[in-house]
């Protein structure tokens, strides 16, 4: 019964997540806009590398996306590029690579330009950095800070690629106990003027770009100045941009962006780490404290998140956000704060995940089979990719939820 259940859910939301990509919904507009149009903040390279998307596209020209995507899984991965799988503090595993075969060679050549050569330890780094395997320590992968977030959580918010006016309007509005929805809003008002700013401006009302709701965001002064259509437009906006996978643009600080999923965790984390600690996590700066560092899972302490990988960062956040929305919905007795408005259209958010939300389905949308569904359905769109490949590894992200089941 439970194998048959979960079937009938799976290819349910097979067909939700490709019918969403056109929503009859007063949101179309929004979504069409994410999907539609490419994302390149305003300084942003035009050298964008996707080391899954072409890799799964060459490797299919062969007959054998299937195959490819198929032969790790996100745990078999885990074990492939950390010293110590599912610990939230692992370091990256150096080993030598296998040579490159002729889907990889091809990747390469294709990426490769005479300013911009990319060999296959780059092509490997790029990919662990996607998949959320690095972390935001001064001096290693966070170099240095821009005026104003020279402060704890600035590292942070820096590799979410969050600017300081933002950064800052978003903790004046929220305050800080509620670091997971103001970092969730931070980065929406981000990505909306990273938007803005690549698109050109005759196409902003064809594709939903509104240029008010980032005006009123920045210019905030107090709650009564985001309307709840401000409010509900930016996760609708940043729901529509977690759903898809673009990766490879330059940040406002000319990192490499990683993706939305793991930005908005890092825009999190940033706030947390400002409101201070009782019991510093971090020893010297950037290093976990083994005494007093949380470790994740149902340990609650808070993590050193300059030392931990952007999986454990983006788990925590998970957690995080669940519990704001909770506090939020029971503050609601004393009055309508601006937190408790912003939580009401956070409560539906899907957070990345793809199709029909099931309990723990937004733990895990950041998994490897979950990013590759996403990469596979846009290949199919554009013809890429056959459909049933593109299928399978829909059907592979959507069984994740329903491991306990089979």
């Amino acid at each position: 019964m439970h194998r048959v259940q979960c079937a009938f859910l799976t290819q349910n939301a097979i067909d939700m997540f490709r019918l969403s990509r056109y929503p009859s919904s007063p949101w179309r507009a929004v979504i069409a806009a994410i999907v539609g149009a490419v994302v390149v903040p305003a300084d942003a390279t035009t050298h964008v590398v996707d080391p899954i998307t072409d890799l799964i596209r060459e490797y299919s020209k062969e007959g054998k996306s299937a195959e490819y995507i198929e032969r790790v899984s996100d745990q078999g991965y885990e074990r492939y590029v950390l010293t110590r799988p599912d610990f939230p503090y692992a370091s990256e595993l150096v080993k030598p690579l296998d040579d490159a075969d002729a889907p990889t060679r091809r990747v390469l050549n294709h990426v490769s330009t005479p300013e911009h050569p990319v060999n296959q330890r780059d092509l490997h780094n790029m990919k662990v950095w996607d998949l959320g395997f690095t972390k935001a320590r001064m001096g290693y992968d966070v170099h240095w800070l821009p005026d104003g977030l020279d402060h704890p959580g600035g590292a942070n918010a820096m590799k979410a690629g969050i600017e300081p006016d933002i950064y800052d309007r978003a903790f004046r509005l929220v305050g800080s106990g509620y670091p997971a929805i103001a970092g969730t809003y931070a980065l929406a008002a981000q990505v909306l003027r990273a938007k803005l700013a690549s698109t050109p401006r005759p196409r902003w009302k064809e594709l939903g770009l509104r240029e008010d709701v980032i005006d009123h965001f920045v210019h905030a002064d107090n709650p009564a100045t985001l309307s709840d259509f401000d409010l509900h437009y930016l996760v609708q906006f940043l729901d529509g941009e977690m759903a898809a996978w673009d990766v490879g643009h330059q940040s406002a600080y000319g990192m490499r962006e990683m993706p939305v999923v793991f930005r908005v965790a890092r825009a999190a984390a940033a706030y947390r780490e400002r409101n201070g600690y009782v019991t510093n996590p971090c020893l010297d700066g950037y290093r976990y404290d083994p005494v007093n560092a949380g470790m994740g899972g149902v340990d609650r302490r808070p993590l050193c998140f300059r030392d931990a990988i952007d999986r454990a960062v983006r788990s925590w956040y998970v957690r995080a956000l669940s519990d704001e929305l909770l506090a939020a919905r029971s503050s609601m007795q004393a009055g309508v704060s601006l937190a408790t408005r912003m939580a009401v259209p956070l409560r539906s958010s899907r957070q990345g995940w793809i199709g029909i939300t099931r309990p723990g389905a937004v733990a895990i949308a950041a998994h490897k089979e979950v990013i590759e569904a996403k990469v596979a359905n846009t290949l199919l769109a554009v013809g890429d990719l056959s459909y049933r490949d593109a299928s399978e590894a829909t059907r592979r992200a959507m069984r994740l939820t329903c491991k306990d089941e089979l």
